[in-house]
C-alpha cells in the first residue's frame, strides 16, 4: 500500500500538548502533523538519511485485509485549526514531510554519535526482526 495519510510525529506533537495544556486549550483538534505523507515515501527517506541498502515491498489491500482485524482507512486531516492555536501558542508544528526528515535527520546524528560513521553493522538486518 503506498497511500498518502495523517501521521502524528511525537517529536512536535508532545511539547505542542504541554503548551495547549498550560494554555487551557480545549476543543476538538485533529492532532497531527500537517500534510499527508505515504508509508513508502517515509521508508525512502529512511534509505536516503540512515541505511542506504534498505528494501521493502509493499502489501497489496488485499494482503493487507487478511492480516487485520479490521480493514484499514486512509485519510488525510484537517490540521489547520491545530496550527492556528499554535502559531498564536509560538509552537508551530512542522509539516509531515519535514518533520520526518528532521526525525531521521536527528537519527543519523544519534547513531554517528553512538556508533560512530560507520554504523551500519548496528542497524536491524530486517525491521521485523528487530525484537
Amino acid at each position: 500500500m503506498n497511500v498518502p495519510n495523517s501521521m502524528t510525529v511525537l517529536g512536535d506533537m508532545l511539547p505542542a500538548s504541554i503548551k495547549m495544556a498550560e494554555a487551557k486549550l480545549v476543543g476538538i483538534f485533529n492532532f497531527c502533523n500537517p500534510g499527508a505523507i505515504s508509508h513508502n515515501e517515509v521508508l525512502e527517506m529512511y534509505r536516503e538519511y540512515i541505511d542506504p541498502n534498505f528494501q521493502w515491498s509493499n502489501f497489496t489491500v488485499e494482503e493487507q485485509n487478511k492480516i487485520l482485524a479490521a480493514k484499514r482507512s486512509n485519510n488525510e486531516l484537517d490540521a489547520t485549526k491545530l496550527n492556528a492555536a499554535l502559531e498564536k501558542l509560538g509552537c508551530p508544528v512542522m509539516e509531515v514531510h519535514d518533520s520526518f526528515r528532521a526525525c531521521f535527520i536527528r537519527m543519523k546524528q544519534n547513531l554517528i554519535q553512538q556508533y560512530g560513521a560507520d554504523y551500519a553493522p548496528f542497524l536491524p538486518k530486517k525491521l521485523s526482526q528487530s525484537k
